[in-house]
């Protein structure tokens, strides 16, 4: 029963990433992240994926410190959060996939640190979204499998909505 909630919960994550990546404005794109991060966090959670668990409640913080605009976007905060997931590797280490996860949230949060939609969106693209679709594929987290293959699609389409340039910088 609790790997059905598992993955009810974590198509619900996978709804509400890809809406994320169809909304222009930045701060609107960092809220619905911290949705998709709160799905996934108890996806992950409950399928004993900890350390993707507990970076996504990371993500959490992050999308609420990039929505609050340029006033709060501190290059400590940025740092302060790489050392979390860091920390976080350290504590759950499980092996490569615990590097590779890694990787993706390093990358991803340093993407999404620039508030430029062509950059975060080619990070996630070209680096986050794979990692994730193998991390999800091995834990088994039938939504986080979706949701990797539905944000490839959602990015590609929005760069032809919006064109490379379109995005807020």
């Amino acid at each position: 029963m609790i790997e059905i909630i598992a993955q009810i919960i974590g198509i619900f994550g996978t709804c509400s990433m890809f809406l994320s990546f169809q909304i222009k404005k930045n701060s609107t794109f960092f809220v619905v992240q911290c949705l998709s991060g709160l799905f996934f966090a108890l996806n992950f959670l409950l399928l004993g994926a900890y350390t993707g668990s507990i970076f996504n409640f990371i993500n959490i913080l992050r999308g609420s410190v990039l929505a609050g605009g340029k006033k709060y976007k501190k290059i400590y905060f940025l740092v302060l959060l790489q050392l979390l997931y860091v920390l976080t590797v350290v504590f759950t280490f499980n092996g490569w996939l615990s590097i590779l996860s890694l990787i993706a949230q390093l990358v991803g949060t340093f993407a999404m640190w620039t508030q430029n939609g062509k950059i975060i969106r080619f990070g996630q693209l070209l680096c986050v979204s794979p990692i994730w679709l193998i991390h999800n594929i091995f834990v088994f987290s039938i939504g986080g499998i979706i949701c990797e293959v539905f944000s490839i699609i959602s990015i590609i389409v929005s760069l032809i909505r919006f064109g490379i340039n379109g995005f807020d910088k």
